[in-house]
Formats: structure tokens, C-alpha cells, sequence
């Protein structure tokens, strides 16, 4: 199996932490790309160029992350990553953190953009969001443990996004979720896929 990622995509990292938490490296190939080159080797496996994607041994392209993990758990189901039907909360917690990565995803590509060509409107929608939503992860952070599980790993893929977001300041306003997420970041699955700066 080969699995194409590139460093810096928040996507990308979920499947790559999910891979060490999981304990698959010694069957997954990981393949670093650049996004948007129209010769990059990941067209020959997926006419979308997105990442991150999965080549599996059956013959499969999967392309979306927690269609990727969905997969990746089911070569290991004795380690319960994705939340099923059985727990409300997780899933409840997936659908949150998914929301949450894609809004902070969608405000740093706007802020990536020309300075003419950003929309003011895009970016005061998606920081808004983002500030409601790091509001609700405050007020639940004491149901956040540091198990690895995919809301686990969105969340903190997401909050790694910092770097890039000099405007999201949210550690001092919400000291609960910092402290959960600078003791998630020890471990060693976060660690080595942090993004390049």
C-alpha cells in the first residue's frame, strides 16, 4: 500500500498519525508530493491530485481521510480509531472536529491568497466559526482525553494549523483546550508529523 501525503496538509497528517497509531508502517509506503504539480506521480494514481490518498493492495484510490481511516482501522480493529454507531459521543466529536479543520483549512487558504484577491467576508466567516466552535471544545475539554481516536487527531491536526494562522490566537481564551492539546501533542505519532513552517 502507498500512502500520498503532502507535509503540510492538515488532511493528510490525520492519515499519517492514523498510520503510527494504528501500527501499520511496516505495510504502508508513504509518498511525499507536491500539491498542484501537474507532474506529480499521484495523478497516475488519482486524477484529483488531492491528498491524502491511499493506493490500497486490492487495487482501490481512496482519497478522502475518513474514508482512509475507515480502511486503515479495519487492518487493525483491535484499535478502535473511528467511532461506530456505539458511541454517540465520538461520533458527535468527529462531525464537530471535521467541521472545525475545514473552516480553519478554508481561512488559511483565503489568507494564502494575494492580498487584492482575499475575501473579507470569507475570512471574518470562517474566524467567527472557528471561535464558536474552539468555544464549544472549551466547555466539553474535560470529556477530551488522550486517547488517539480520529476526533482526537482532527482536532489536534487542526489546532496544529497555528503556525500558519498567526490571527487565531485561542490559547490563552481557551487554557482548558491548551492544556489538552500540549499534552495530546507529546505523543509520538503528532511529533513526527508536524508540519514544516
Amino acid at each position: 500500500m502507498k500512502l500520498f501525503y503532502t507535509p503540510n496538509s492538515p488532511y493528510a497528517r490525520i492519515a499519517r498519525v492514523a498510520t503510527l497509531e494504528l501500527n501499520l508502517c511496516d505495510r504502508i509506503e508513504t509518498q511525499k508530493v507536491i500539491a498542484r504539480d501537474p507532474n506529480s506521480d499521484l495523478l497516475n494514481y488519482n486524477p484529483t491530485g488531492k491528498v491524502p490518498t491511499l493506493a490500497t493492495d486490492d487495487g482501490f484510490i481512496l482519497s478522502e481521510t475518513r474514508i482512509i481511516c475507515v480502511y486503515l482501522n479495519h487492518l487493525n480493529p483491535e484499535i478502535k480509531l473511528v467511532a461506530d454507531i456505539s458511541n454517540g459521543f465520538l461520533q458527535q466529536l468527529e462531525g464537530m472536529t471535521g467541521g472545525f479543520i475545514d473552516g480553519i483549512a478554508v481561512w488559511v487558504r483565503e489568507l494564502r491568497r494575494i492580498h487584492s484577491e482575499q475575501s473579507p467576508g470569507v475570512i471574518e466567516f470562517e474566524s467567527t466559526r472557528a471561535l464558536r466552535i474552539l468555544e464549544y471544545f472549551e466547555k466539553i475539554s474535560d470529556k477530551l482525553d488522550q486517547t488517539p481516536k480520529l476526533a482526537h487527531i482532527t482536532l489536534a491536526s487542526a489546532l496544529g494549523l497555528e503556525i500558519r494562522l498567526p490571527d487565531l490566537q485561542w490559547r490563552q481564551k481557551y487554557p482548558k483546550l491548551a492544556h489538552w492539546y500540549n499534552e495530546f501533542s507529546k505523543r509520538p505519532s503528532i511529533q513526527a508529523t508536524r508540519p514544516e513552517s
